[in-house]
């Protein structure tokens, strides 16, 4: 299993893509397909985990249509983009009301943008 190699529990995974830890068991347990997790959830899955695709599905993607995965990837680019700008949007809104690094929305320091890996 992905989560118990990288080493986190259910909770903490739940909380690193932005869903609930019973999420997280029915997709553990197959009573909840992968399939159906909303795109920006399961870009954040394959970020933490740092997985594929077919790794993350279990498949072998080789028979899927080329201009259907383009299509795919075009989609979750745009989404990637448009999670970016608004979490972006939400640091610069809690920085102008006095916070410090924006670490409510992520994590800051090191040089890194809050919203890294968005």
């Amino acid at each position: 299993m992905n989560r118990l190699r990288a080493g986190m529990t259910q909770a903490e995974l739940a909380r690193a893509i932005g869903t609930t830890q019973s999420h997280v068991s029915e997709y553990e347990s197959g009573a909840r397909r992968i399939e159906t997790m909303p795109a920006g959830e399961f870009v954040r899955l394959k970020a933490v985990l740092d997985v594929t695709d077919a790794l993350l599905l279990d498949a072998d993607l080789s028979g899927i249509d080329p201009d259907a995965v383009a299509a795919a990837e075009n989609r979750v680019a745009r989404l990637r983009r448009r999670l970016r700008r608004r979490c972006d949007s939400l640091v610069r809104s809690a920085r102008r009301s006095g916070a410090r690094s924006g670490a409510p929305y992520g994590r800051a320091g090191g040089g890194r943008r809050p919203c890294h890996g968005l």
